[in-house]
């Protein structure tokens, strides 16, 4: 009954001690919808991710398409291609993605970076917003300060601080109550705009659009024509980065909190894994392919009985749920594997979880790489895989 018992918690805690706050979707095209209350926090990856209920937590959230229709009582952060935010959130949203929409209320500052972003009607910031990306619409309530780096970025809406705005095109419509700085190639300035503080700025033609529409001074400043330079700068690095999430899409977001819960819920475990991985890398990549290969044979074999069938769908679960986290698994492994190797003291669970998330992304591209990438990948993941087997085996013998 132990033997049983170390096997069965050595598969089973893995997805027990974060199905709490973590869940996953396995398909780029699956619906991951949450329609219950969560009274902790809430970590989901997936496809198609909608969050329905409330979220009596943080909301850390990945996806191709994200929606958020119910409150969360703490932060928002989320990736993905579309993001759109109807709930209230109590605290800070960080948001990045392609299409971002802030439809409701958020309780502090809104930090948000995408390709088209607007801030509609009837949303609401309690604190400052950041707001960077090519498209920007700003349509809602801004108590605090607001800052922009775009393309083109469009206020409509109305800002009780100082707005900080630096884009190719700036179209304003709305009020400002504090003061201003805007530097923008081309300007349009529209009948119910106003400005109730001092307006500083810098345009590419010698003329004054704001004429009118400022309650303070006025100062067209030439020296803040250098700063245009930083804005192809800053849309280079954004683009860059969006890139990156295109390429790494949810997945590396849904590895750093696997990777993050692995390491708190174990002691001493992938330090014996990685042990065994660098005194027999060649018993462990040949355990690790038996896996791979005899897994799903086996589970085959056991949907032939009735009585089985609960049996293989377990074996199934488990084969998916492994391949699924196979990389970040496999990071951890080669994270703990360079420390013991090469460095001088042990390091902390912080320098292990960095470590980690860095092999993650190098296997990512090196994945990329046809025929060769995909061969180096998976002998990194046999060797992770079978040292986790030998280790788990090691246990079982320990308690038989």
């Amino acid at each position: 009954m132990k033997r049983f018992s170390v096997i069965f918690l050595s598969l089973i805690i893995p997805i027990t001690a974060s199905a709490a706050v973590f869940q996953a979707a396995s398909g780029d095209d699956e619906l991951f919808t949450v329609s219950v209350p969560i009274q902790d926090d809430l970590y989901v990856a997936g496809g198609l991710v909608h969050v329905n209920e409330m979220v009596g937590g943080d909301l850390i959230i990945a996806g191709g398409e994200v929606s958020v229709s119910g409150d969360v009582s703490q932060d928002l952060i989320a990736a993905g291609g579309s993001i759109d935010v109807k709930g209230k959130v109590l605290d800070d949203v960080r948001a990045a993605g392609g299409e971002i929409d802030i439809e409701g209320m958020v309780g502090d500052d809104l930090i948000i970076a995408g390709g088209n972003i607007r801030v509609a009607k009837d949303a609401i910031i309690e604190g400052d917003a950041y707001v960077f990306g090519g498209l920007l619409i700003i349509e809602g309530l801004i108590k605090g300060n607001l800052r922009t780096a775009g393309g083109d970025v469009i206020l409509t809406g109305t800002v009780n601080g100082d707005i900080d705005v630096k884009s190719d095109a700036f179209q304003i419509e709305g009020i400002v109550k504090g003061d201003a700085q805007v530097i923008s190639a081309d300007v349009e300035v529209g009948e119910n705009a106003y400005i109730s503080g001092n307006m500083e700025y810098w345009m590419d033609e010698d003329k004054d659009p704001y004429s009118g529409i400022v309650g303070g001074t006025t100062k067209f400043n030439p020296e803040l024509k250098a700063v245009t330079k930083d804005i192809v700068e800053a849309t280079a690095r954004g683009a860059f980065k969006v890139a990156l999430m295109a390429i790494f899409g949810y997945s590396l977001l849904a590895a750093a909190l696997f990777i993050l819960i692995m390491l708190l819920i174990t002691k001493t475990y992938f330090n014996d894994c990685s042990m065994k991985a660098i005194k027999a890398p060649g018993r462990s990549a040949l355990i690790g392919l038996l896996y791979f290969v005899v897994t799903p044979v086996i589970g085959v074999l056991f949907l032939i009985t009735v009585i089985g069938i609960p049996i293989s769908l377990f074996i199934f679960i488990m084969y998916g749920f492994m391949i699924f986290f196979a990389k970040p698994l496999t990071a951890i492994v080669l994270a703990k594997s360079t420390e013991i190797k090469y460095a001088k003291k042990k390091w902390g669970k912080t320098k292990v979880f960095f470590s980690s998330l860095g092999y993650f992304i190098a296997l990512k591209f090196i994945g990329i790489i046809p025929v060769i990438g995909w061969i180096l990948v998976m002998i990194g993941v046999f060797i992770a895989f079978g040292a986790m087997l030998d280790t788990d085996w090691e246990k079982w013998k320990k308690v038989s």
